[in-house]
């Protein structure tokens, strides 16, 4: 447990701790400041940790170090770990990262390229949680069909979602609760934002992750090569360190790289920025590195709808529930198709508002065949009515929900498809079925199935099952440092012995 406790403080911590270790009475704060060459105020906030981790005791105002705690630390030289004098050595110096006019302006290209497509694929995360939760296995992660449809969704790797992940969670822009993950409200109005504003988002999150004495040595050295130092700077900073102290660290630097933060091991100028004035000013630096958002598009014959460059975020929103989106990034590409007019007017568009829309985002006026797509889809729409049985019915067909169309061809189409088949419909007569599945199921399982389903006339289209969303609980606040530094000051043991815990 006292390892354990170790492993997860700084140097300057542990530098502090075995100061007073030194000697089985303790130290005063003063003395421990004099001898790190620290203020006293310093000394105590270096502290904190190992208060709060109840390795030191306070005796007549002195800080005293366990005597178990003492022994773990006298026993470290022998397992290779470093000694007091170890501790309140300089930290290890980087190569300087000189560059050219030349080479720091490609270093910055490709950082903004980075942050960029990070940015997008980051949303396009967001979107697909907030289609449908991502299941999350018993040891961490998420299922690997979750996984694959995410990857999918971005543009990356599977072995890339993770991190993506990450960062929506730090931003709060995604929240893992009852072993799934899923988009907040947060994700949504920030989605709307333009790229640059998103990345901000992301970037003061992360850094935000960093514990602050790494951001600290990451700003002091911020002109240097960081490279695998990184993972040198954090062995430095925690010398017990654990395994998952180091890993999480460098699952940081690698989203670093993924930011734009740094390039093959150097800080870019939005980098630079980031670290030494903050994520606002890091996105005026990125904001004329990345495209301009756009509001017009090309509608083609082939109802296709290309992007010149990243669409406005209400745009993009609009033009997701009624289209779907082939690609993303800087050229965005989305396909009109019946089953997407479908989907648009079952929440709450017209042929008259979808082909308004169209044609005041349209560069290229409305083609005839779209028109003509839009127009028949909205007629047949409605071949198939759902809505919820009465309860004296309810009880009688032993079902929740009722399926109803004039075409007993296209009511059989539905009974024998496989895709309707976890509905467990059943006819009950010639132009109806029944399910014991709720209304809402039953609908956008038909809608998804490719059929022209709504509601029963008079009654409001339901939210599409699985998208209500669990919002992230505040986190409470504790500010440790600053109780610690209170309770050191007054000389009070409550909080730290075992009679006061």
């Amino acid at each position: 447990a006292i390892a354990s406790a170790l492993s997860a403080l700084t140097r300057r911590s542990l530098a502090a701790l075995s100061a007073a270790a030194q000697s089985d009475d303790g130290a005063t704060l003063a003395e421990l400041g004099s001898h790190l060459d620290r203020d006293a105020d310093q000394v105590a906030i270096d502290l904190a940790p190992a208060t709060d981790a109840l390795l030191i005791d306070l005796v007549d105002a002195r800080v005293v170090v366990w005597p178990a705690v003492r022994a773990e630390l006298a026993d470290w030289p022998a397992r290779g770990l470093p000694t007091a004098a170890d501790l309140t050595a300089p930290a290890p110096q980087l190569s300087p990262a000189t560059l050219d006019a030349a080479a720091r302006q490609k270093l910055d290209r490709t950082g903004a390229e980075h942050a960029f497509t990070t940015t997008v694929a980051v949303t396009e995360v967001v979107l697909a949680l907030a289609e449908a939760p991502g299941r999350l296995l018993a040891r961490g992660g998420l299922s690997l069909p979750d996984a694959k449809r995410l990857a999918a969704a971005a543009g990356v790797e599977v072995d890339a979602v993770s991190a993506l992940v990450d960062l929506a969670s730090l931003a709060g822009l995604v929240v893992e609760v009852d072993g799934s993950a899923s988009s907040t409200d947060a994700g949504d109005v920030w989605r709307r934002l333009d790229p640059a504003s998103r990345w901000s988002q992301l970037a003061a999150a992360w850094i935000d992750s960093l514990p602050v004495d790494l951001t600290t040595a990451l700003t002091e050295r911020v002109e240097s090569v960081w490279g695998s130092a990184f993972d040198g700077i954090v062995s430095w900073l925690y010398p017990a360190g654990s395994e998952s102290i180091r890993e999480r660290l460098h699952g940081r630097g690698e989203q670093a790289e993924r930011l734009g933060v740094s390039v093959d091991g150097r800080a870019s100028s939005i980098g630079y920025a980031l670290l030494s004035e903050g994520a606002p000013a890091a996105r005026e630096v990125l904001a004329p590195l990345v495209p301009a958002e756009v509001r017009q598009v090309y509608l083609q014959h082939d109802l296709t709808i290309v992007s010149p460059g990243p669409l406005a975020g209400e745009l993009d929103e609009r033009l997701r529930h009624t289209a779907e989106v082939e690609s993303t990034a800087l050229a965005g590409r989305y396909r009109i198709t019946a089953d997407s007019v479908t989907r648009a007017i079952a929440m709450g568009e017209t042929a008259e508002s979808l082909t308004a829309f169209l044609s005041t985002i349209s560069l290229t006026g409305l083609p005839q065949p779209l028109v003509y797509l839009v127009e028949e889809t909205a007629r047949r729409y409605g071949a198939v009515r759902v809505g919820a049985l009465a309860h004296d019915e309810a009880a009688e067909l032993g079902a929740r929900t009722g399926v109803r169309s004039a075409d007993p061809v296209l009511l059989e189409a539905i009974l024998v498809d496989a895709a309707a088949a976890a509905l467990g419909l059943r006819r009950v007569g010639p132009h109806r079925a029944v399910s014991r599945h709720e209304p809402a199921v039953v609908l956008w399982t038909l809608i998804d199935a490719r059929y022209p389903a709504a509601t029963e006339d008079g009654t409001t289209t339901p939210e599409r099952p699985g998208r209500s969303r669990t919002q992230p609980t505040p986190p409470a606040v504790d500010d440790s440092v600053a109780a610690a530094v209170a309770r050191i000051r007054s000389g009070s043991t409550v909080g730290i012995d075992g009679d006061g815990a």
